[in-house]
């Protein structure tokens, strides 16, 4: 059992999630879906959307095959959908408020930092490049750069060995379920800022907190922005 600080204001290093918590795709993944479900004569809610999110490829086109009538090929649709949503992502693409601020910031102080994403690690790298965050970020694993993706706690290992910190010494911010349940899985201590899904847990200190913004979340750790 990994000894967590009580104060969460005591840690080494911070682990950011991308998608719907430094970037606002999350919203554009839904349309994307919803646009490309339409084209095979499918209509889906967001509670059918819901159980995608913070998935990687793999387990996704796993959670698609079950949505999914037998005579539609489930990697076909992800593929169809994936080429909607880069179209949507070449025309726009917004930072969340406070995600420039805040990796500027702990650049500055020095904290060590990196992003654990179920994205690719190439496509994940290119995206924050081109927002203008990847100079912040000195480490990235993607959900294709280990073996399994969130809920599994690999992608967050693999981002703490890169920084050389233990996982217990490192903070997670994240949006959805799957990503908290990785992180607190590999022993870290995580601050959730909910994007299209509200909180469904309690919080618990030391372990689990709550925020509305990056800047709220960052006021949490003792950081001024």
């Amino acid at each position: 059992m990994s000894h967590h600080p009580s104060d969460i204001t005591d840690f080494d290093a911070i682990i950011f999630d991308m998608d719907g918590l430094l970037l606002d795709t999350e919203k554009l993944s839904y349309e994307s879906f919803v646009t490309t479900a339409a084209s095979y004569d499918q209509r889906f809610q967001f509670d059918d959307y819901r159980q995608l999110i913070g998935r990687n490829a793999k387990t996704g086109i796993d959670i698609l095959r079950k949505m999914l009538p037998a005579t539609i090929d489930a990697a076909k649709f992800k593929d169809d959908w994936l080429d909607v949503y880069r179209q949507l992502l070449d025309h726009h693409i917004e930072v969340k408020p406070g995600a420039h601020q805040l990796l500027a910031c702990l650049e500055k102080m020095q904290i060590p930092r990196a992003v654990a994403t179920s994205s690719s690690g190439t496509k994940a790298r290119a995206i924050l490049d081109r927002v203008g965050l990847w100079q912040y970020i000195p480490h990235l694993t993607g959900g294709d750069e280990v073996k399994a993706g969130k809920p599994a706690p690999d992608v967050y290992f693999d981002a703490a060995r890169k920084l050389g910190v233990d996982a217990p010494r490192c903070i997670a911010f994240e949006d959805s379920e799957t990503g908290i349940t990785a992180a607190l899985a590999a022993g870290m201590r995580v601050i959730q800022i909910p994007d299209l899904i509200a909180a469904e847990r309690a919080l618990a200190p030391p372990t689990f907190y709550l925020a509305s913004s990056l800047s709220e979340g960052a006021a949490l750790l003792g950081i001024d922005l």
